[in-house]
């Protein structure tokens, strides 16, 4: 095995060095492929480049991470986010300041005596299935405003036309109705009676992501779920990252008071977006009706196979009315859907939505994003 040279890091403070070594963890969040040996070079990297030029580290980093035309594209807003964004900046190196037994802090004479060790690990679950897992909770502070806008959105689902009829329209004679009406007229039956169908409830599947990566966003979203079980809806409410968990009547139940980790065992960090829709499609394919819309809320960065993710798509969208999504960080200055997983499900949505807070979704309801693309064909004469 190669041996690693690790002689420069003394010169660099503990916070840079711990940057870095978070850095192959949360690039694996979304859907790069990074371990141990792309942390290993990137901390060589921090131990050759002059911090005082950030464009530097970014450049060779960038170059040791990013290995395929859509990660290249991607890295720069991963890195503003991680580097520039949380904790100290990397703007200087400094020498680690090591204590004497005494508690004096050490000098040049004191650095030859005991020469300063920086010990560093890599973060427990560097497989993306051993990440990163956490409770659900909504936001108590904002649930009747989030109730408020969710109840605008309601008007602009289609109802599809339910099993029972009321008076009213022109679908069919209401037969009990016409023979009361002729008791005025000597039982003749000058006036007919007719009946409409009556609209059923909209179906709504909302789909959550909750990997690493949709954390900050998962208060809010969890929020909107909970006004979406309080609404007239059919409504089924899903969580995923590598799996796929049904939580309708967790949230509903639980989403103001947190729903505990030990209720979200098999979920797990990473995202698996293709094979969380294929397990949607083979376990509960009765919900996938072509009246049904479909709301997907995740940032897109997938880590699975872009083919499974294509086919689960193609498939989803055949079967249901509408397909939206929500990308949080739509809203973010420079971001573009350029990822992976977001070029591959691009062709099969029908509407990409920033919402991430209760601004974004307010300003989202004020377009047509449940609107379908296509209007049904217009009714016959009145008979």
């Amino acid at each position: 095995m190669e041996r690693v040279d690790l002689s420069g890091l003394t010169g660099l403070t503990a916070a840079a060095i711990r940057q870095v070594r978070d850095f192959a963890p949360f690039l694996r969040q979304h859907g790069f492929r990074a371990g141990t040996p792309e942390t290993l070079t990137a901390l060589r990297c921090l131990a050759e480049a002059d911090l005082s030029m950030p464009g530097e580290l970014f450049v060779a980093l960038r170059s040791v991470y990013a290995r395929s035309p859509a990660e290249w594209r991607s890295f720069p807003h991963l890195f503003e986010r991680h580097f520039l964004n949380r904790g100290p900046r990397l703007e200087e190196k400094k020498r680690v300041q090591v204590e004497d037994r005494s508690g004096n802090s050490g000098g040049p004479a004191l650095m030859q005596d005991r020469p300063p060790t920086v010990s560093f690990a890599m973060q427990p679950g560097s497989s993306p299935s051993q990440g990163e897992r956490y409770a659900l909770q909504a936001d108590p502070d904002r649930l009747r405003e989030v109730m408020a806008v969710s109840k605008r959105a309601l008007q602009q689902f289609d109802s599809p036309p339910g099993r029972r009829y009321q008076s009213g329209g022109c679908d069919r004679v209401d037969l009990r109705a016409t023979i009361r009406e002729s008791v005025r007229y000597a039982g003749e039956p000058l006036r007919l009676r007719w009946q409409q169908v009556r609209p059923d409830r909209p179906s709504v599947v909302l789909l959550i992501d909750i990997s690493g990566s949709m954390k900050e966003h998962t208060p809010f979203m969890t929020a909107l779920a909970w006004s979406f079980t309080r609404l007239r809806l059919r409504c089924e409410v899903f969580v995923f990252s590598t799996r796929l968990k049904r939580v309708t009547q967790l949230v509903a139940r639980k989403a103001v008071q947190g729903i505990p980790v030990s209720e979200l065992t098999e979920l797990k960090g990473g995202t698996r977006i293709g094979e969380a829709l294929e397990e949607l499609q083979l376990r509960y394919g009765g919900l996938l009706r072509r009246h049904t819309f479909v709301i997907i809320v995740s940032d897109g960065f997938d880590a699975g196979r872009l083919e499974r993710l294509r086919s689960a798509m193609q498939g989803l969208s055949e079967r249901v009315r509408h397909v939206v999504w929500f990308n949080p960080l739509l809203g973010d200055p420079g971001y573009e859907p350029i990822s992976g997983g977001m070029s591959t499900v691009m062709p099969y949505i029908h509407r990409l939505v920033d919402v991430h807070d209760l601004d974004s979704w307010r300003k989202a309801v004020e377009g047509p994003i449940f609107r379908p693309l296509f209007l049904p064909p217009a009714p016959g004469p009145n008979r």
